[in-house]
């Protein structure tokens, strides 16, 4: 079978908060993304393909007993706990970022579809001034000012803001022609974003 990496990385955010592995299989794309979560270690990830359900006892249902999980729902965040089963267990589609705290070291494996074919785009709706929990819809990393035309967070509007997690807390990204400090996001990275105006974040894949 015929593969195409898309991207094989590993980021490090403050005492290697996270690193990520990606490989998209081209004929049928499926494909899987690693995720290394140090014990009791909060590590800010994102679902980057779509398993069918999306639920969190799909997506990480191989962390152990005492693991937690925070996900964003628009105000705060929510609690999910792991003893045999995550509960609650919230859905959370490609492109959703959340909090992941593993009770032990362990590697989380995402697998699932690419959202969007190649040659196609996925868009992701922006309310002004709206606080998101997000990361790339499709399992692609580049930073923030890339003019790749595949992330595309360089057309987000100015003004807008983005928070990345540092492992401590956050760096805080501002843009006017662009972004600053300028940040690279890895496949499945989660961070805030919040967009200056209404707008539509279209992600594209090659």
């Amino acid at each position: 079978m015929k593969s195409k990496t898309l991207l094989i990385a590993a980021a490090a955010l403050a005492a290697t908060v996270i690193s990520s592995e990606a490989q998209v299989y081209s004929q049928n794309v499926v494909g899987y993304v690693n995720v290394v979560c140090p014990a009791n270690t909060l590590v800010l990830a994102a679902n980057p393909l779509d398993n069918g359900t999306n639920d969190l006892n799909s997506l990480c249902g191989t962390l152990p007993s005492k693991s937690q999980a925070q996900f964003w729902n628009g105000a705060g965040f929510t609690i999910c706990n792991k003893t045999t089963t995550w509960s609650p267990d919230p859905t959370l589609a490609p492109g959703t970022g959340f909090f992941i705290k593993s009770a032990t070291l362990q590697t989380n494996t995402f697998v699932g579809n690419v959202a969007c074919f190649s040659g196609s785009s996925v868009t992701n709706t922006l309310a002004a001034n709206t606080l998101y929990l997000v990361g790339s819809t499709i399992p692609y990393g580049d930073n923030f000012n890339s003019t790749s035309n595949t992330l595309n967070l360089n057309l987000l509007p100015s003004k807008s803001q983005a928070q990345v997690w540092n492992g401590a807390g956050f760096t805080i990204v501002n843009k006017t022609a662009s972004w600053s400090p300028n940040q690279t996001i890895a496949v499945g990275q989660g961070f805030f974003i919040k967009s200056a105006t209404a707008t539509n974040w279209v992600e594209s894949l090659p």
